[in-house]
C-alpha cells in the first residue's frame, strides 16, 4: 500500500477510537449522543485547522533561532 493511503486509514481508525471513547464518557453534563457527535465533528474541524497555524509558528521560531545564531546583533540590537 501506499504511504498516503496508509496515513489516511490510521486517521480514519484514530477519528473512530476517539469518537467511540468520546461516546461512552459521562462528563456530567447529560449530553444526548446526537449532541456529542455534534461536538466530536465541530471540535475535529477546528483541530484540523489550527494545525498548519501550529507548524507555521514552530518553523518561525525555528527561523528565528537560526538568524540569530549566525548574524548576531550587538547589546543595542545594531549589527556589527
Amino acid at each position: 500500500m501506499e504511504k498516503k493511503t496508509i496515513y489516511r486509514l490510521v486517521a480514519v481508525f484514530i477519528g473512530l477510537a476517539l469518537s467511540g471513547a468520546f461516546m461512552l464518557c459521562d462528563f456530567g453534563v447529560h449530553f444526548t449522543p446526537l449532541t456529542k457527535l455534534f461536538v466530536i465533528f465541530f471540535g475535529g474541524i477546528i483541530g484540523l485547522q489550527c494545525l498548519p497555524a501550529i507548524l507555521l509558528f514552530v518553523s518561525m521560531g525555528k527561523g528565528i533561532v537560526t538568524v540569530n545564531q549566525h548574524d548576531p546583533l550587538t547589546g543595542n540590537g545594531v549589527k556589527s
